[in-house]
């Protein structure tokens, strides 16, 4: 039976979105990644990271570093902490990150992958432990295999593949034969990630790999219903209705959950991200940049409501 996770994604899947999604369907979740240093030494943004809800059936966290120490406590710390997995990252490719030699750049230095990684095997020692990293070349599937069975020889208990080079980030057609060869080279359970933005998309990647097991994300941004989707097996796109529904909801979670001033602030781009490509006007997706209060949605969200999608738009995106 095909197994669908939610990506952890800086900045996106806090417990608003997640609660989104598993309204259509999603069980397997991530946090956003959360710093080694930053949860060590008290950073006030943990709190918001790590935050689950009671409602939520399953969550593993992503952990993300280099510098042993950190590691250590932070994967101590997690250990101890509610989440069913503790995932570490090797895959970020955001280059804050790669200048400190953590994410994806721990991928060209694979000695050093494996020591961070063993001082976390070691630490975590009641949760399982997975990986998340990348693909060292399109081509030739060889560097990856070599890599991946080195994290797996370190006792991790599955990994995810992200299709794609580091230095694409999100770019390009996702490499599913280096996926299909990694698979097929180690003993725990693969997990293939990239490109997943329909149904179409998630049977063409578990076909071409193999794997049973699929990772959402940027598909599943400004739109939860990509799981009732997947699940159901028929492609829904969501009416006028339900998008001003969702909107709501998840704009009044933000307001909740992180305060007026900030909600509003990190609500614009999930605003952004449920209108566009929809045949929403432009002037009204531009309006959602500005949104400061709970009263400037409020009156968005009434001109949302009078202003639903150019109908030819719709049209052509249901017979699609």
């Amino acid at each position: 039976m095909r197994q669908y996770s939610l990506a952890p994604i800086a900045g996106y899947t806090d417990l608003p979105l997640r609660r989104q999604c598993r309204r259509y369907g999603l069980h397997f979740a991530h946090t956003a990644l959360i710093d080694a240093g930053a949860l060590v030494h008290g950073n006030r943004e943990n709190d918001f990271i790590l935050a689950r809800g009671q409602d939520e059936p399953y969550l593993a966290v992503q952990l993300l570093g280099s510098r042993l120490d950190d590691l250590r406590q932070a994967a101590e710390m997690l250990d101890s902490r509610d989440f069913e997995s503790v995932d570490f990252n090797m895959g970020c490719p955001v280059r804050k990150i790669l200048k400190r030699g953590a994410g994806a750049a721990l991928m060209q230095t694979p000695e050093q992958a494996c020591e961070c990684l063993k001082i976390v095997r070691d630490a975590i020692r009641h949760k399982p432990l997975t990986v998340k990293t990348r693909i060292l070349d399109e081509s030739d599937p060889e560097p990856t295999v070599r890599f991946c069975q080195m994290l797996e020889a370190c006792g991790i208990d599955g990994m995810t593949i992200h299709g794609r080079l580091p230095e694409k980030f999100y770019s390009g057609p996702v490499a599913v034969g280096i996926i299909k060869v990694v698979r097929e080279n180690l003993k725990i359970p693969v997990t293939a990630n990239g490109g997943i933005f329909s149904k179409a998309d998630a049977d063409a990647l578990a076909l071409a790999t193999g794997c049973d097991r699929l990772m959402v994300a940027r598909g599943a941004l400004g739109n939860p219903w990509i799981f009732r989707e997947l699940l159901q097996g028929q492609p829904a796109p969501p009416s006028h209705e339900e998008i001003l529904e969702a909107v709501g909801s998840h704009v009044n979670e933000m307001v909740e959950f992180y305060g007026e001033q900030s909600g509003m602030i990190l609500s614009r781009k999930l605003i952004q991200s449920y209108l566009c490509g929809r045949g929403y006007r432009h002037s009204l997706r531009a309006q959602a940049t500005y949104l400061a209060t709970v009263a400037d949605f409020r009156a968005f969200l009434r001109d949302l409501a009078a202003s639903p999608p150019v109908p030819e738009f719709v049209n052509a995106l249901t017979l699609k």
